[in-house]
């Protein structure tokens, strides 16, 4: 039996806006993005990007691309 134990990102912060990606647009829209505790989908970032940019700095864009890097290798 394998175990994964992840650290809870979200503990204690304020999040506007939260995704669950999967890096595919088929049947990831969710339509009903309004209410509190609302998860957004792919398609729902793709749409929202033109108007609301994430902007990430040089530092974090290398430690997100290392976190992708290794999660893909952990799960290959």
């Amino acid at each position: 039996m394998d175990v994964l134990v992840m650290e809870n990102l979200l503990y204690r912060r304020t999040v506007t806006r939260l995704y669950d990606l999967k890096g595919s647009s088929r049947s990831r829209y969710n339509a009903d993005s309004t209410g509190k505790n609302k998860v957004l989908l792919d398609q729902n970032l793709i749409e929202a990007m033109p108007t609301s940019p994430i902007f990430v700095g040089n530092k974090a864009k290398r430690l997100l691309e290392r976190a992708v890097w290794n999660d893909t290798g952990f799960l290959a």
